[in-house]
């Protein structure tokens, strides 16, 4: 069941307790900061057009004082949704168990809402806006426009969950031995110890994304940190290869700890930002290494030579977070790869790849879903933040 949840809020009855407890699927950041703030804050989004009436959740996270980590879930009437949500948080307690994007369980607490019977009060005293698909997108920049501009006085509304009493340890490792997707040892890498605290944090975001793309691609198409034949230097982090495709994508991290959380806003966009620069220059090379005809890899005891033939080759970067409001200037550096290779090529954060390859499972959707976002960014000056519906895919910029 967790492996089909998206990134979000999920409250789960659970019968033997008689109560509902609640599945949080985040980011490594969110649960990060969650497990050290000990704490989740919830805002009650208002919806500007109509009196007493409100448009969702954002629970948020505060690694940041004004720019903190955020999940937005909207809440419709007569939806079992909210309904669930609304006998979640008036419990006296309940407890929060937080996964991420491998469905790893990486932090266990139990919870209580300080203010619960002004939440309760919130609630009844408040509707919520008919389910209407084709105004989610709307509704979702309402949602994140309000929050742009909240006030002292809106943060000061917000509901805090305390997270009183660990429900397992904080400092789990996790060896996968399964053979499955994060199991790399057919393709001559050895076993890795994974955690939440990440201090070399590029081989385990390596991994995680060479998981997700053998999720879409199979098993076989996807080869982590490939070298090269000449030199034996690595040709690119994740290499995928059908009879179709070839992907080469270039993967930026910062480490998942407390003192790399604490950080300011402003060096965290600036870090970001230098990655993509370094991003974007090795993505170009190997992608101008592959055209020029003469790329071979190493592959066992032997070489395998990439062959583009008549299948198509795309690029892709990876970073940890993108910032809202600063698309144009981060898409500048690929743009810029785009022009010089005439390869289609994405920036994408792992968020955004993670939703890409949770709703567009197989390889055909997934590169169509890259060749939208590409044809957008050509046309605009800036990669859009691909949102998705139940079934579809949003195209544009947020």
């Amino acid at each position: 069941m967790i492996r089909q949840l998206p990134y979000g809020l999920c409250p789960l009855w659970i019968e033997p307790d008689g109560r509902f407890a609640l599945i949080v699927k985040a980011t490594k950041e969110m649960i990060l900061t969650g497990q050290l703030r000990q704490e989740m804050r919830i805002y009650l989004a208002p919806d500007t057009e109509h009196n007493h009436q409100l448009l969702g959740l954002i629970t948020c996270f505060f690694d940041d004082s004004d720019e903190p980590l955020c999940i937005t879930s909207p809440l419709f009437a007569g939806d079992e949704m909210l309904e669930d949500v609304r006998w979640l948080l008036c419990q006296e307690e309940f407890d929060v168990h937080m996964f991420d994007g491998h469905d790893r369980e990486l932090f266990a607490t139990r919870a209580c809402v300080q203010d619960g019977e002004r939440l309760k009060t919130a609630f009844e005293s408040s509707g919520f806006p008919e389910l209407d698909i084709d105004g989610v997108p709307a509704l979702l920049k309402a949602m994140g426009m309000w929050f742009g501009q909240r006030t002292p006085a809106d943060d000061t509304e917000a509901f805090t969950v305390r997270f009183t009493e660990r429900l397992m340890p904080p400092d789990i490792g996790i060896i996968d031995l399964s053979g499955g997707d994060h199991d790399f040892r057919d393709i001559g890498h050895s076993l890795v110890v994974d955690s939440l605290e990440r201090q070399d944090p590029g081989p385990l975001q390596e991994r995680d994304i060479a998981a997700l793309l053998r999720r879409v691609f199979g098993h076989d198409a996807v080869l982590l940190n490939p070298l090269r034949a000449d030199t034996g230097n690595e040709l690119t982090d994740v290499l995928v290869m059908t009879s179709d495709v070839i992907l080469l994508l270039q993967a930026k991290d910062s480490p998942n700890t407390e003192a790399a959380l604490n950080r300011s806003i402003v060096r965290k966009r600036s870090t970001i930002q230098g990655h993509i620069e370094k991003g974007a220059r090795q993505l170009q090379g190997a992608l101008q290494f592959v055209m020029s005809g003469e790329a071979q890899i190493r592959r066992g005891d032997g070489t395998l030579a990439i062959e583009i033939g008549a299948r198509a080759l795309r690029g892709a970067l990876v970073v940890r977070e993108l910032f809202d409001d600063e698309y144009k200037p981060s898409s500048k550096p690929v743009l810029k790869v785009i022009h010089q290779t005439q390869v289609p090529c994405v920036l994408v954060d792992y968020a955004g790849l993670f939703a890409m390859a949770r709703n567009l499972s197989t390889p055909e959707e997934l590169i169509n879903g890259f060749d939208r976002l590409h044809a957008v960014a050509v046309q605009h000056g800036e990669f859009p933040k691909p949102r998705f519906l139940p079934t579809t895919i949003i195209d544009g910029l947020s």
